[in-house]
């Protein structure tokens, strides 16, 4: 889904295309792929080694891929222990086997609900709230960034706080006078 070869238009639903399982390798043409494939196999050996992978995605994609395409292709290639290399032939049909798994779910997504979504109706979710039952996954599981402004405060928190302990004060110029008060009969 190119236009004009500049934007991906992607997919219809803002929340799978947040989801950390959301692929959107196949805008790219197979040509893309075959013409990163032969900048890689400078020997022009006709394949290349699995560890040559991520460099071949980040001359597609002009940059870095997204870790969740990078899984997909290992995962289809026999996994990253795997000692062999890989022929451009295997690589064009995991392509091909890739994107088609990708349309198939995004099918079967547009008919139910979308991978990020945690409740299936509406129902479920009022009464997990009234119980005050906790999902086991919260956003920062399932999704890649922030959906709202909102969600944005707090999203690496965790990454900014001060592990540190805090040590209350015993007495303070106003209590140690107080005290005195209280020890002479000032104050009962």
């Amino acid at each position: 889904m190119a236009f004009f070869g500049l934007t991906a238009l992607g997919a219809q639903n803002p929340f799978d295309v947040q989801s950390k399982t959301y692929a959107l390798l196949c805008i790219f043409e197979v040509e893309e792929f075959q013409e990163a494939f032969e900048k890689i196999d400078k020997a022009g050996t006709g394949h290349i080694a699995i560890t040559d992978l991520a460099e071949l995605l980040k001359i597609v994609y002009h940059g870095p891929a997204p870790d969740p395409e990078y899984q997909l292709f290992l995962e289809k290639l026999g996994g990253k222990d795997r000692e062999t290399t890989i022929m451009w032939e295997e690589f064009g049909r995991a392509y091909h086997n890739l994107c088609q798994w990708i349309a198939d779910k995004e099918a079967a997504s547009n008919d139910g609900i979308g991978a990020a979504a945690n409740y299936v109706s509406y129902d479920d979710m009022e009464q997990s709230k009234k119980k005050h039952i906790r999902l086991n996954y919260g956003p920062k599981d399932k999704l890649i960034s922030p959906l709202t402004a909102v969600q944005e405060i707090g999203w690496n928190a965790g990454e900014f706080i001060e592990k540190r302990t805090v040590h209350g004060k015993k007495s303070c110029a106003e209590t140690i006078y107080a005290s005195e008060l209280v020890k002479s009969g000032v104050y009962y």
